[in-house]
């Protein structure tokens, strides 16, 4: 319990009993008890004070030594870092890579006879490519010289065209004649080809002319191919009343445009 407040106390009841005792006569054996007891009190609340002085400086020391031993200790001891505590993840290191050896011939160091014969069969096959690269230019050329000249050959070629009677597509005798001529001479020249190309006078109607054109070109590839010339050297076509070779309007006129024509084509 607090000294100040014993002390209060203390004098509230002293005080209390000496004004009972002013106002109620007290005998002698009762006023001296109360002045002892006064008197006590206050000898009691002077060591108590003294007690409490000399106690709150000690009270103020022992703090403040704890306090300092304190922060010694803190001071000391190994500081938390999140490093001691986790333990960090092992590192990948990656992959060495392969060491590629690039052997180099020295100048001094002599070749051996197995890389003589590998050097000497490349350039062999080098050899045979570039010769063969020019033969197959050379031979492009010489094909495509022989186009040209087969070109111009064929333009001064003139085969004999064949002629029909009015309205009809079959070949008369004496035109067959004319006709193995031309089969002869597409058997001598086999890298040539032959182009039909039918004909018809202006009479009839447009669409019956060309249909009428094409019978006769027909007729004349079924009779060369009976003479042995190859389907694939023959072409057909029909022009009807579109080329004609004479642009008169009689029989005679007519007679001539009722044709076929044999063109040399490559």
């Amino acid at each position: 319990m607090p000294s100040w407040f014993i002390l209060f106390v203390g004098t509230q009841r002293c005080a209390k009993k000496i004004r009972l005792g002013l106002i109620f006569p007290l005998t002698g054996r009762q006023a001296e008890y109360n002045l002892y007891y006064y008197i006590s009190f206050i000898e009691a609340s002077r060591v108590k004070r003294r007690q409490f002085c000399l106690a709150v400086p000690l009270i103020l020391f022992l703090a403040l030594s704890l306090g300092c031993a304190k922060k010694v200790i803190r001071s000391e001891a190994t500081p938390y870092s999140i490093s001691q505590q986790m333990p960090k993840a092992p590192e990948t290191q990656p992959a060495p890579k392969p060491e590629v050896k690039v052997e180099t011939l020295s100048p001094d160091k002599p070749e051996g006879p197995a890389k003589k014969a590998e050097i000497k069969e490349e350039t062999l096959r080098e050899e045979e490519l570039r010769e063969k690269a020019l033969r197959e230019e050379a031979a492009r050329r010489e094909a495509a010289l022989q186009k040209t000249e087969l070109k111009t050959e064929l333009k001064k070629v003139k085969l004999e065209s064949i002629y029909f009677d009015f309205d009809q597509w079959l070949i008369r005798d004496e035109q067959k004649e004319i006709m193995v001529k031309d089969a002869e001479w597409l058997k001598a020249n086999p890298q040539a080809k032959i182009r039909i190309e039918g004909n018809c006078d202006e009479r009839g109607t447009a669409e019956y002319n060309l249909a009428l054109g094409q019978k006769r070109a027909e007729a004349a590839s079924g009779f060369l191919r009976g003479l042995g010339i190859s389907e694939n050297r023959i072409q057909t076509i029909s022009y009807g009343e579109e080329r004609p070779l004479d642009q008169g309007h009689d029989e005679a006129a007519w007679a001539k445009n009722r044709r076929v024509d044999f063109v040399p084509i490559q």
